[in-house]
Formats: structure tokens, sequence, C-alpha cells
């Protein structure tokens, strides 16, 4: 149950976020950064106080041996993204696939059946992840879309190995493969409208 808040409160924080990204754009850099510089000072706060609301939201939804600290690198991933990438719609669609991908992967992933032991992950996460970005991305980048949304659900399947969370990298590395993409995006429309013919 605890985990399901988790996912919960992921997903919709995350699309939040990835909205907030297409609204405010590059403006979004400045209280991105302070809100990290805030959080980073309330993580090691609340691992030795107690602190009204906060304290008691990390426990309902926290994993074991964590305070909140997977809120940071999301932040952390994006600003990054902000400052690196200017195509603002690459991030939106980076940031909105893995708010949606990562929650739909694990509230699946844990009752899967077909467990993938090396990766410590299940076929049934890795293909919520793979379908849910697929339906985000296919209707803006086609077939592309597609390629991107296997490629995150990769990574997201092999994160335990990688060793870095995938609140991190992930959004990031959408991100960039999307924003690479318009040079592409006709001839791969093109594909997309023969494959349906």
């Amino acid at each position: 149950m605890r985990e399901l808040y988790r996912q919960t409160i992921h997903l919709i924080a995350g699309v939040i976020i990835s909205f907030s990204v297409l609204i405010f754009k590059k403006l979004l850099i400045i209280p991105l950064f302070v809100s990290i510089i805030v959080g980073i000072f309330l993580y090691f706060l609340c691992k030795k106080h107690y602190i009204p609301i906060i304290s008691d939201l990390l426990n309902l939804c926290k994993r074991e041996g964590e305070n909140g600290e997977g809120a940071i690198y999301f932040a952390v991933g994006l600003l990054i993204s902000l400052i690196f990438i200017n195509d603002i719609k690459a991030i939106f669609f980076g940031t909105l696939v893995f708010a949606v991908g990562d929650s739909l992967a694990t509230i699946i992933g844990i009752n899967g059946k077909i467990k993938i032991k090396y990766f410590g992950k299940t076929i049934e996460g890795f293909l919520a992840f793979f379908i849910s970005s697929s339906l985000i991305l296919f209707p803006f980048y086609g077939i592309y879309g597609i390629f991107v949304s296997l490629l995150a659900a990769f990574f997201e399947f092999i994160s335990k190995k990688i060793k870095i969370d995938d609140n991190l990298y992930l959004p990031f590395i959408v991100s960039f493969i999307l924003s690479i993409c318009p040079y592409k995006l006709q001839f791969f429309h093109i594909l997309t409208f023969c494959s349906i013919l």
C-alpha cells in the first residue's frame, strides 16, 4: 500500500511538473534551483528531526532507508535538462513519459509474474512503461516515439544495475533523444504513414 501511495504522488507531481515546464519554460530554472536547495536542507533536517506534515508525508510513502532523495534527484535531473536542452517540447514529453511510465512500471511490476532476477524487474513492469510511453509519444513523434519509448523502458528496466537513481538520468535521456528528433521527424512520419497503409 505504501508503494501505491508513493507512486500516486510520483505520478501526480510528475504530471504537474511536466505541464509547468510547458507553461514556464526556462523561467522554471531559478525556482527549481531554489527548491533543490530547500529540498536538500529539509532532507538532512528530516533525518534528525520531526517536521509536521513533511515528515508525515515522507513516512507515509518513503521506501526503507530513504528520506525523499528521489524527489531531489528528479528536480536535479529536470534542472540539467532545462539548462542543456533548448527544446521545451522535448523536456515536457521527457518528464511526462518518466512520470507516467516509471509509476506504472512500479505499480504493475510489483504484481508481475515474469521476473528477471538479474535486473530485479518484471516483464510486466517493462511493458507497462513501454506501452504507456508509446501512447504518449506516438501521436506527436510517430515511429520515432515508439523507438524512444523502447529505449526509455530499457533504461528503467536496467536501472538497478546502473547504480544511479533513475529519477536523475532518465528524464534527461528521454528529453535529449527527443530533442534531436526534429531533424528526422518528417522521415519518421512518412514511415508511420506507410506502415498504416
